[in-house]
């Protein structure tokens, strides 16, 4: 475990003295923001709109819903962008040559990675922590249930950062591994609303559904953590980081 931390640390840190790291930050926080002063402002007017014709009007978690929902939107672009690098620079520079012939083995350089992205990650979502915090300040949101959307987001944000690097480790182009981290990442997230169109059985369309990060995502919002959803990510996220382990293992013998 000692390696694993090791190469973390090095890439978190390499990550933070990057230019890439601050613009990943800033965007996110602005990209954020921006959305949030959107919900909340229409959130506000269609509460007035609906008291004034003596209905209810739209719902704290239906708000709160909303911004994970965003927060989700955004990861397609954040994700790809810390990923893409994990291995695909590396090899542009040959830098992975000096890895593959130390004594670490290769599972080892993988979670090294693995962790090093989930923690530049981590980081972006303790600061979008400010804006259901928010919620909480001036309104009577459910900490349980913002406390599970965050558990549910940082599974999903685990399972996409393996997809990541397991797509980075097959290029040395930073560029082809972001867009198609990207794409994979947005097909997973429309997979449960293009299922019926795609398959003529109602066996094949539920499989298709399972595999849509929105299926099970969905009950994360709704305060509801089920042992078959934390299965799916678990699952997702190992079989991702194998792949990429037997992707990079096959180069080493190449």
């Amino acid at each position: 475990m000692s390696s694993v931390f090791l190469i973390a640390k090095r890439d978190l840190v390499s990550y933070f003295h990057s230019l890439k790291g601050s613009i990943i930050f800033w965007f996110f926080l602005i990209f954020m923001g921006f959305f949030f002063h959107s919900f909340v402002f229409t959130f506000v007017e269609y509460q007035a709109q609906s008291a004034g014709y003596g209905g209810g009007g739209p719902t704290l978690s239906q708000l709160l819903t909303a911004i994970f929902h965003n927060l989700h939107f955004i990861l397609l672009l954040i994700v790809p962008a810390v990923t893409m690098a994990s291995f695909a620079e590396e090899k542009r520079t040959q830098v992975d040559r000096l890895l593959r012939t130390s004594p670490v083995t290769m599972l080892q350089i993988v979670l090294g990675k693995f962790f090093a992205s989930i923690g530049v990650l981590t980081l972006v979502l303790i600061a979008s922590m400010v804006f259901p915090a928010y919620t909480m300040i001036y309104g009577n949101a459910d900490i349980g249930a913002i406390a599970s959307s965050y558990l549910g987001v940082f599974l999903l944000m685990s399972s996409q950062v393996a997809l990541g690097i397991w797509i980075s480790s097959m290029t040395s182009n930073q560029f082809i591994a972001f867009v198609f981290t990207m794409f994979g990442l947005f097909l997973l997230l429309i997979l449960n609303w293009i299922a019926p169109n795609i398959t003529s059985s109602g066996g094949a369309e539920e499989f298709v559904k399972y595999l849509a990060s929105t299926t099970h995502l969905d009950n994360f919002f709704k305060g509801l953590i089920t042992v078959a959803d934390l299965v799916y990510f678990a699952l997702f996220t190992a079989t991702f980081l194998l792949f990429a382990h037997v992707s990079l293992d096959s180069q080493r013998w190449r």
